[in-house]
């Protein structure tokens, strides 16, 4: 589960300020670099870095692909496609997730949810601080019981 939960850091792609007024997918293309401190309960807080890229695909779709690295196991890789389906909603699926992702997007604010394999239950609000700059604020679940927490701060860079 260790391993596991260092591994989700998600959507960290950002350019320009969070939500654009046309679509918030066409702000998380491009390159972009997240680190965190991670805290899984009864272990010392760890930081965690991933490295981001984003791209619009021509239907609409976002596709994320993350490089994670929590400096314990070797870095992986992951990969997001997500798409709008409805005003300020989207679904998506990633690689560590069970069942479909959903979003919901306010002015400066996306909140998801999802689950993992091992049924860990992760919630997650990013928060625009600029338009460079956002934290992600991860809560990990497991039987009802919080076992991680992390603070992120995402920085766009191209």
């Amino acid at each position: 589960m260790k391993t596991k939960l260092f591994a989700f850091l998600v959507l960290a792609a950002m350019s320009g300020p969070l939500f654009a007024a046309n679509d918030p997918l066409d702000v998380f293309k491009g390159r972009s670099h997240g680190q965190g401190q991670l805290k899984v309960i009864f272990k010392k807080p760890q930081t965690v870095d991933v490295d981001n890229v984003g791209t619009i695909q021509p239907n609409g779709d976002l596709v994320l692909v993350q490089r994670v690295d929590d400096h314990v196991s070797v870095p992986r890789t992951r990969s997001w496609r997500i798409h709008k389906v409805g005003p300020s909603r989207y679904t998506g699926t990633m690689d560590d997730a069970v069942g479909p992702v959903s979003f919901i997007a306010t002015d400066n604010q996306v909140h998801f949810t999802y689950v993992d394999h091992d049924g860990n239950h992760f919630d997650q609000l990013l928060v625009s601080r600029g338009p460079k700059e956002i934290v992600n604020y991860l809560k990990v679940k497991r039987f009802g019981f919080t076992v991680a927490r992390m603070t992120e701060t995402i920085r766009k860079l191209d």
